[in-house]
Order: C-alpha cells, then sequence, then structure tokens
C-alpha cells in the first residue's frame, strides 16, 4: 500500500501550507539510518554500455579482472537498448554478463539509463519532449558519452513518460533481481535535468517550458503560498488568479526564478525518491542508490542541473559520485552523504577523447587521486571504464586496459595499489573520518541568486572555492552545509561556520545562524548578508539584513563595488579579471580593481575581492581596513559566540594572495579551539594534506599528499608508530615528530601494533 508525505513549507509572510506527495514511497526507505547491514569495499570498473564491450570479449575480459583482483563491475541498462518495443523488453545480453560476472567471482551494479528515450516512446507521447526558455523543442539525439541516442530523455513532469519509465524500472528488476552475481542497484546515473547545456548557462536554453511544466509549477506555488496574496506581494505581483501566474523567463527578478528551479530541484528530487522506491520494493535485499556529478557549480549547478546532493542522498543506502580527489568533489560527495558510506564510481583519472588520448597514468600519479579520497572516507572505486571506448568521440579513452585488451600502465598500476590495500580494506570500512569542526555554508538558493545577479556563478564558485582549498591544504577539516541544514539547525559538532557571499538568507536561516552564535559558536560572515531577504522577497533595507544587524550589533555604512575604489596599481592587481568584468571596467572608466589589500591589525596585507563594505557598531575591535580609521572588518562577541564580519569576498581574494586567508583562519580556528589535522606545522611556505581515519576513536590510519615539487620537511603530534603502505616511510610516536616528505608524496599510514 502506497503511504503519503506531508512536507511543511513555511511561507514568506509565516503561513504553513502542506505540500502533500505521492511518490510510490516506502515506509522508512528515507532514513538516514535505514542501511544494509554489510557493504563491500569495492574495487573494479564500469564495464558494459551497449554495444560495447562487444560478447566474444567478455569471457577474456572476466578472467582478466579476476586476476588484477577486481571485486565489482557496472553495466548500464539502457532504456532505449532494453526496451525496444512498447511492450516487449530485451535483457538477454545482462544476463549472459550476469552469468559470466558470477563465473568470475565478481559482484555487479546495474545501473538504470533512463536519458535515453526509446524510439516509441514521442509516437505515444508527442508533447514529452523538453522545452527550452526559447520555444525549441528538444528533439532526441546523440551525444558522445549516449551513442545509440534518444537523449536527453522526455521531461520528468510528464505523466505518460514518467509511467513509463515506472514501467521499465519495475520490468528491469523483475526481470534481473534473480541473479547471484547482482550486488547493487544504481538508479540514476549523474542525474540533471537536461543536457543541451548544463555549462556555460544559458537563460534561454534552460528547460523545461512545457505545458506540463507550467501546470505543476502553478500547482507547486500554490501549495507553497497557499493563497495568491502571499505571492503577489512576495513576487511583487497583481495576479487575478492563479491560472495568470507566467513561468519565469528572465533571471532579471529574483523571486519567481528562484522559485521556478527551485520547482524543477522538487521535480528532481521526487524522481529520485520514486526510482529509489519503487526498486527497493521489488528488491529490498540489494544495495539501492543514485550517483551524482557534486555540485561544484561547474558544470552541475543548482540553475540548469538543478540536482541537490543533500536531497538526494537522503533517500539512498549508499551515496555515490563521478569524481576525483581535491577540495571541492570528495567534501561535497561526503558533506551531502552525512555519515553514510560513500563511493566513487566513476573514477575519471583515466580520461580522454579522440582529439586528446589519455595521459599515462602510473602509481605514483594513481595514489595522488586515491589516497586523499580515502582519507575523506570514501570507501571504494570503479574506473570509468574497464575497456577504452570504440564509439563515438570517447574513443579509443578511458580504458583501464587497451583497446585490443593489452595492459596499459594505469594496469600494472591498479594492480599493484589493490595488492597493497586488499589486506586493509575490511577495517578501511569500519573506520570513521574526523568530525568536521568547520562548516562552509552553501545555500542552493542564494546559489540560484547569484546567477540571478551575475548571469554566471563564477563569483560565487570563486570566493566558496576559495575557503575550500585554502582549508584543505592548510589541513582543517571541513564539510558544507545546505541552506536547509542551517534552516534546520542541524550544526551538531560544528565550532566554526563559514558563510561566503551570503547575500540570498532566509529569515529562518539568519535566526538560527544568530541563535549557533549565541550559543558559543564562532562565525566568519562576508559583505552584505542577508543583504536580501529570501522570506520577503526584498533587498534588506541595512545591512546586514533579515534582522542580522540588530542581532549582532553590526551596521553597513558604505558599500561599494571594488571596481569602484581608488586603488594604486590597479593595473597589477586586476590581471586575473574575466571577460565580463574587464568590459565593465573599460565601460565606465573606473579606476578600481576585482582586488584590493587591507590592512590587518598586525600589520600584514589581506586581499579582498568584488564587494567593499565599512562596519560601524558598539563593542566592536577592528580586524582589517583599507582607508585607516574605516573598519571593513570587525570581531565582536555575541552571547557566549563571536562573529567575526569581513565587509570584502575573502574567498575570492585568495586569488591574488592566499596567506592573509591563512592568518584569518588560524585566528578563528584558535579562538573555537578547532586544531589543524594532527596538529600539523610546516617548516617553510609548502603544504600537504593530512587526513586520519579512527577506529572506535583511535588513529588506525593516516593518509598524505604533498603538491610540493620540492622536498618538504613537517612536524605532527601523533602518539603511535605508523608505517606507509606503499613507500615504507616510517612515523615514530612522540610528540612534535618531525617527517621529511619528497615531492609530490602520496601515501596511506597504517598504525603499527608491533
Amino acid at each position: 500500500m502506497m503511504t503519503r508525505r506531508n512536507f511543511v513549507l513555511q511561507s514568506a509572510l509565516g503561513a504553513v501550507s502542506l505540500l502533500t506527495i505521492d511518490p510510490l514511497s516506502v515506509t522508512g526507505s528515507e532514513s538516514r539510518s535505514a542501511q544494509p547491514k554489510k557493504f563491500p569495499f569495492l574495487w573494479g570498473a564500469a564495464y558494459y554500455r551497449a554495444p560495447s564491450p562487444e560478447p566474444e570479449l567478455w569471457e577474456d575480459d572476466f578472467k582478466k579482472m579476476q586476476e588484477l583482483g577486481f571485486n565489482h563491475v557496472k553495466f548500464l541498462v539502457q532504456w532505449r537498448w532494453s526496451h525496444i518495443e512498447e511492450n516487449k523488453f530485451y535483457f538477454e545480453d545482462l544476463k549472459q554478463l550476469l552469468g559470466v560476472a558470477h563465473r568470475h567471482n565478481i559482484r555487479v551494479t546495474l545501473n538504470h539509463l533512463l536519458d535515453v528515450s526509446p524510439h516509441w516512446l514521442y509516437k505515444k507521447y508527442p508533447d514529452a519532449k523538453q522545452v527550452m526558455n526559447n520555444g525549441r523543442i528538444v528533439e532526441p539525439y546523440a551525444v558522445g558519452h549516449r551513442h545509440i541516442g534518444g537523449h536527453p530523455g522526455p521531461c520528468y513532469n510528464h505523466p505518460g513518460a514518467k509511467k513509463e519509465r515506472i514501467k521499465f524500472v519495475t520490468e528491469t528488476v523483475k526481470a534481473l533481481r534473480g541473479y547471484p552475481a547482482l550486488e547493487m542497484w544504481d538508479v540514476w546515473n549523474e542525474p540533471e535535468l537536461s543536457f543541451p547545456q548544463r555549462w556555460p548557462i544559458e537563460t534561454e536554453k534552460l528547460v523545461c517550458y512545457c505545458a506540463h511544466c507550467n501546470g505543476g509549477f502553478r500547482s507547486y506555488l500554490q501549495k507553497k503560498y497557499v493563497a495568491l496574496n502571499i505571492l503577489n506581494k512576495i513576487w511583487g505581483r497583481n495576479y487575478p488568479d492563479w491560472q495568470s501566474v507566467e513561468m519565469p523567463r528572465s533571471a532579471n527578478t529574483f523571486p519567481d526564478f528562484i522559485d521556478w528551479r527551485e520547482f524543477h530541484g522538487y521535480t528532481m528530487t521526487e524522481e529520485a525518491r520514486w526510482r529509489i522506491n519503487v526498486t527497493k520494493q521489488l528488491d529490498p535485499e540489494r544495495i539501492t542508490y543514485l550517483h551524482v556529478v557534486p555540485n561544484t557549480m561547474n558544470p552541475f549547478n543548482a540553475v540548469s542541473t538543478c540536482a541537490d546532493d543533500f536531497d538526494m542522498a537522503v533517500f539512498c543506502d549508499v551515496f555515490a559520485a563521478t569524481m576525483n580527489a581535491g577540495p571541492y568533489f570528495t567534501p561535497q560527495v561526503v558533506s551531502a552523504a552525512r555519515k553514510k558510506i560513500a563511493y566513487n564510481v566513476e573514477n575519471h583519472i583515466n580520461g580522454g577523447s579522440l582529439a586528446m588520448h589519455q595521459r599515462v597514468i602510473d602509481l605514483k600519479a594513481l595514489l595522488r587521486d586515491i589516497i586523499p579520497q580515502l582519507g575523506l572516507g570514501i570507501k571504494g572505486f570503479l574506473f570509468w571504464q574497464y575497456r577504452s571506448e570504440v564509439v563515438g568521440n570517447e574513443s579509443p579513452a578511458w580504458g583501464l586496459v587497451n583497446t585490443d585488451g593489452s595492459e596499459r600502465e594505469v594496469t600494472k598500476a591498479a594492480a599493484q595499489f589493490w595488492t597493497t590495500i586488499r589486506p586493509y580494506t575490511e577495517i578501511l570500512l569500519e573506520c570513521d573520518t574526523e568530525v568536521p569542526a568547520i562548516g562552509i555554508w552553501k545555500s542552493r538558493k542564494n546559489e540560484l541568486f547569484h546567477y540571478c545577479m551575475h548571469n554566471n556563478l563564477a563569483v560565487l564558485s570563486e570566493n566558496i572555492n576559495g575557503y575550500a582549498n585554502t582549508l584543505y591544504w592548510n589541513n582543517y577539516g571541513y564539510r558544507f552545509i545546505s541552506g536547509d541544514m542551517l534552516e534546520k539547525k542541524e550544526l551538531d559538532g560544528f565550532k566554526v561556520l563559514i558563510l561566503p557571499s551570503a547575500y540570498y538568507m532566509t529569515e529562518m536561516e539568519a535566526n538560527a545562524l544568530s541563535e549557533w552564535v549565541e550559543q558559543g559558536g564562532v562565525a566568519l560572515v562576508e559583505a552584505h548578508t542577508g543583504g536580501y531577504n529570501g522570506t520577503t522577497g526584498r533587498h534588506s533595507r541595512t545591512m546586514p539584513g533579515c534582522g542580522l544587524a540588530e542581532r549582532f550589533g553590526i551596521k553597513e555604512v558604505l558599500t561599494t563595488a571594488s571596481v569602484h575604489l581608488q586603488i594604486r596599481d590597479a593595473e597589477v592587481y586586476n590581471q586575473n579579471l574575466s571577460n565580463d568584468l574587464q568590459k565593465l571596467l573599460d565601460g565606465v572608466g573606473v579606476t578600481g580593481s576585482k582586488y584590493y589589500p587591507l590592512t590587518q591589525k598586525d600589520g600584514g596585507i589581506l586581499w579582498g575581492a568584488v564587494r567593499y563594505a565599512e562596519l560601524y557598531g558598539t563593542d566592536l575591535t577592528p580586524e582589517a581596513w583599507f582607508i585607516q580609521g574605516k573598519p571593513n572588518a570587525v570581531s565582536k562577541k555575541t552571547g557566549k559566540g563571536w562573529i567575526y564580519y569581513y565587509g570584502t569576498s575573502l574567498g575570492t581574494g585568495t586569488l591574488k594572495d592566499a596567506q592573509g586567508l591563512v592568518e584569518v583562519l588560524d585566528k578563528i580556528c584558535s579562538k573555537a579551539g578547532v586544531q589543524k589535522n594532527l596538529g600539523v606545522k610546516f617548516q617553510g611556505s609548502q603544504k600537504c594534506r593530512i587526513d586520519v581515519l579512527l577506529n572506535k576513536g583511535e588513529s588506525e590510519f593516516i593518509t598524505m599528499q604533498s603538491n610540493a615539487s620540492e622536498a618538504m620537511t613537517l612536524n605532527l603530534n601523533i602518539k603511535n608508530n605508523y608505517k606507509g603502505l606503499f613507500t615504507g616511510l616510517a612515523l615514530g610516536s612522540g610528540h612534535n615528530t618531525e617527517l621529511n616528505l619528497p615531492p609530490m608524496f602520496s601515501d596511506i599510514f597504517i598504525k603499527n601494533n608491533a
């Protein structure tokens, strides 16, 4: 029996409405703690995307994969390939492959691809095609990674097309659930609203503007706002009835456009929900999940692709992604997973194309990609893909082996890695990462707002990524938190919150932030925080907005853009300007810069960027200024906690020089009692990333990666003896242990109990 789930949405005027959904849900499937008892450590590759590899290669390939130590492969189940007529299905190839995998003791994930619509679909439902903002109907077509055609699939809000997708998922699970090699269902490969343009974003090409989305949007708004007069007040309109409400076409007005993309985000989340729930209903014993390309704003983002990693992870038994190492992808995935097992099920280290064949990857290169991901909690890896592609522009690339099946350097590297790490995989599965004390606020609605403001996401992504990159390489543990998490006060364990470019906030977020600080938290906020009130749909008359000026006792008394400042050597500072900003400078003849120097109270230089605000208030401690006596940064004790208010964009300033932000973060973290991982201290300017994996609260593994081209020396606080699994390098016990690392070092150390 289908159950129903009610969502409570608070409208901008405080009214409460019930948004009722009937998504074929399964009781308990959304619980974050409801997980299967046993998860594997994955090691393998994607193998089959019909029509390749061809059947005559299967037996030899699986024999080789077994020799390499693979325990898992992924097969893609393509809607167009397997649903050849309305009531005719073809699964014989997948059944044969499941049998081959079983004979070679390799487990399987079956990954649904529903963005390749079958030939018959649009004959039955001509109005199911997606429609762009400019009126263009998106006809099915072939792209490099969907060479069988039918891309990008139908509108997600078309009821007939949804019925057919449910039918295909149902028939697939029924046909293949009995095969013993099957271990997992991946119900959605890289969720996105539409491929025609994910990056750069073009408003006129956004989808979907079909009649079904029009009707669905109005229903969504009625359930959110309850009364038309509430919507009219927030949007600034005078619609006489709900049928008069228009689909937003321009990003120049904010509340309606944000609601429009939020509606599509909601559509995507509901699509994820039914795919997970239908699969779990039919095959409850298997692990069920989906995998995303993490939202780093380029290319996947809240505007064009509309997938919310945090929302979609809720329904999954495990969470997974297409990704590689670094400060953005992996932290985004483990943040959204929120303590669930997280996998990398499409490792793209081995990419290439017809125009650029893939690079040579030896063990050292492989370690540099995988070791940091292990340190952040990733529990397994599937390469994209085992065999080099032979169809389309992706050929002859991506393979762990050559097109003829012979070994490459990466084949040997993968075998070496697995031989070394395999004895420790069970304990790696049991290990936890250290709970991060620093949260970086990353709001979906603020992302949409910044697109409206700039017609791109570069300004926001530069700022957020500047903080992430600085924290990462200075060895602070951090996670991203969503706007919904802040509203719901899901802040356990965080001692520091960083809110980059928090121009758009809701009053619920502002109240939660203020309460958290008053209870002892330390917050770093930037210029114009809450400047646009997402609850009222209006720009705040005082900044910080949403009541924060009164709560904090801090007020922005003068604001401007950095390009309007009189800056000496502005031409030098402007070397990294975007084309759009350079055109702006040329057009209005200003003498300022994207970047400008702030003098810190200790005399050091801190680089601000883009925004400028002078601050005033009571009991403020000036922290930095552009003009002496006019502070652009202040700190203040608020309740039991502290506010550090910087009237600029510090993350963006790191593109000029990061040292100033390093000093700011060290000061703020010291105030909050947050230490660097293992208390690391570097001798010199070179840095490396260090992470700790805990087993029953004790440090079991330590991962290290240096990006330095020269040897470096560092000091660590460790209590035990450790040995590098790949280098054999020993770490001795004791305080301030000195360690000399070779250039470009990567390794994982295990506690030596001998």
